[in-house]
């Protein structure tokens, strides 16, 4: 095979990174464009028409992660990438980007065995196909990392490798069989692709009994996929989550100018040709929007500055990071919900818009909280010397961390108590939140200077000039 069509595998992974990130986000349009009565209780539409959808998209979301996964473990072993993996490549992103065709018709039709089969099938074809990239690869050995081209037993850590990208397939084909008897046992095994890395490791083990060891599997990369400890690549996290935060703050925009732009027929006869009165009509949604994006816009900055500290990510701070961007993903919902519910009614409905935008806000921040927690633990694998325990920034990421989920409970508790709260004065909290970093960040200088000052005056630099420092890095 001629050199010019091996290259390296590094573009294409930042492609797949970017469908991935856009399929998942997306997933949140059929919830966020549902027709929503504005005079009907906003808590019963939750639970009766809005629930079903936001469990589909939380699925949904899952499994395209989980997929994405699976995808950065599989390109692990490819150092470059031949014609023909490409477009086996290009073949997977074809059936990630179908796979929200196949979520909505399931959130619509949630018992109907066609949206079952039809997802389930993707699936299947998926997991098929991926199968044929780790067989191409250990055929064409020079596409491989090194490592695993000076394996002992390469035929063991092919098989392992496809038994990884299949439990899906196997798990979807039961849910398709099942799928014309009971609806409910088909979502089952569609729940059960959550946990495909455990499930992997108890076949492998079930399948080397059976064979009498005679079907070789390498167990090590098998429990690999399922350790909590597994490092996962890092700028790929990155590269993901960034689209995500993208993909989230462009949605809240294409609603303002799918709806909230008049028709020239309805500036005319009900506008009198007067275009600023016809914005003035709608201008609730501009604050809404100015408050959701800064929301998005500091998560988002909070895991720039979280992943800046991080050496290495395992699987479990990339499971928190993917719950946490599920819920980044519900931004656009808060958004329609608090512009939406603009004044006071009956059903207190403005208020219960609130409490769901806090709930999302707190569970987005409080992940990635848990990430920094996590790393806490195996600090000198996992963490930069500046952040950990007794360093320059411990404290300073800390409190970042603690902004927003301090700020949601303090609003929820709020909305639960008091009458005062309007979507208006959430929406100008949300603004006012980067003066609340501020001043956080002057308290957290103040006092981790008194604590360095006490313990080992001097051998600490002054606090500002390390802040500084860490700030001229990113």
């Amino acid at each position: 095979m001629a050199d010019d069509h091996v290259q390296s595998s590094g573009r294409m992974q930042a492609y797949s990174d970017a469908i991935f990130s856009i399929v998942a986000t997306i997933m949140i349009l059929p919830v966020a464009h549902t027709e929503i009565p504005k005079d009907k209780n906003l808590r019963e539409v939750i639970f009766y028409q809005l629930l079903p959808k936001i469990l589909i998209y939380i699925l949904s979301f899952f499994v395209v992660a989980i997929s994405w996964s699976a995808h950065v473990w599989l390109f692990q072993i490819i150092r470059h990438a031949d014609d023909v993996t490409t477009l086996l490549n290009l073949l997977i992103m074809m059936i990630i980007t179908f796979l929200p065709f196949t979520f909505t018709l399931m959130g619509t039709f949630p018992e109907f065995v066609l949206a079952i089969v039809l997802f389930s099938v993707c699936i299947i074809v998926l997991g098929l196909v991926q199968a044929l990239v780790v067989l191409h690869v250990f055929r064409n050995p020079q596409t491989m990392e090194e490592s695993i081209r000076n394996s002992e037993n390469m035929t063991a850590v092919r098989n392992a490798l496809l038994l990884r990208v299949l439990v899906n397939a196997i798990l979807c084909t039961f849910a398709a069989v099942f799928a014309p008897v009971t609806s409910v046992i088909s979502y089952v095994f569609l729940v059960m692709i959550l946990f495909s890395p455990n499930i992997a490791v108890q076949l492998s083990k079930l399948i080397s009994k059976c064979s009498g060891g005679r079907f070789q599997m390498s167990q090590e990369v098998v429990r690999r996929g399922k350790s909590y400890e597994m490092e996962v690549n890092k700028e790929r996290v990155e590269c993901y989550s960034d689209g995500v935060f993208a993909i989230v703050a462009t949605l809240i925009i294409l609603d303002i100018c799918e709806k909230d732009i008049p028709s020239r027929t309805a500036l005319k006869y009900e506008y009198k040709n007067d275009l600023v009165a016809a914005l003035d009509h709608d201008s609730s949604v501009f604050l809404a929007y100015f408050g959701t994006f800064a929301t998005v816009g500091l998560l988002w900055y909070i895991h720039h500055s979280l992943y800046h500290h991080l050496q290495r990510t395992s699987r479990l701070m990339t499971m928190f990071n993917n719950f946490s961007l599920a819920m980044i993903g519900g931004m656009p919902l808060a958004f329609k919900l608090t512009s939406l519910y603009n004044d006071t009614d009956f059903y207190n409905n403005e208020r219960v818009a609130i409490q769901l935008s806090c709930v999302i806000m707190f569970l987005a921040s409080i992940s990635q909280l848990a990430i920094f927690v996590t790393a806490l633990f195996r600090p000198e694998q996992d963490l930069t010397d500046s952040v950990k325990v007794g360093g320059q920034s411990h404290y300073y990421l800390l409190v970042k961390l603690l902004v927003y989920p301090t700020v949601s409970i303090i609003i929820y508790i709020i909305s639960l108590t008091s009458d005062v709260l309007s979507v208006e004065s959430f929406h100008v909290a949300q603004l006012g939140t980067p003066v609340l970093f501020f001043i956080l960040w002057l308290i957290a200088v103040k006092i981790q200077r008194n604590v360095q000052e006490v313990l080992n005056p001097e051998e600490h630099p002054p606090i500002q000039e390390g802040i500084n420092n860490e700030n001229q890095r990113m």
